[in-house]
């Protein structure tokens, strides 16, 4: 499986996250972490191929919606830019297609 489709497959499970039922809230945090954490590790792993990383942050942006999800996605941001995975553009693109800015 190459890149493109490891992030449609994660893209699929979290659709597949959002119609799930936790026992509690911890293990909802869990897994919606481990899911992201499975983009962080495509951007580390594919730092030098800009059109994926660009991928990458753009699903995680779009599936940045609640509190947790950000809690989450800022943790992971905060690494690969100050890990230099990131740069300022990319950050820009992260933070402009942020699920959330419908609201904003």
């Amino acid at each position: 499986m190459n890149n493109f489709q490891k992030i449609e497959s994660i893209k699929k499970q979290i659709s597949q996250y959002y119609e799930m039922v936790f026992d509690n809230d911890k293990e909802d945090y869990d897994y919606n972490e481990m899911l992201k954490n499975k983009l962080r590790d495509i951007i580390v792993n594919s730092k030098n191929n800009v059109t994926i990383v660009e991928k990458a942050l753009l699903v995680l942006a779009k599936s940045t919606g609640c509190a947790e999800d950000h809690e989450i996605a800022e943790k992971i941001i905060n690494y690969l830019f100050e890990n230099k995975i990131i740069n300022d553009s990319q950050l820009d693109l992260f933070y402009n297609n942020l699920g959330t800015n419908r609201w904003l």
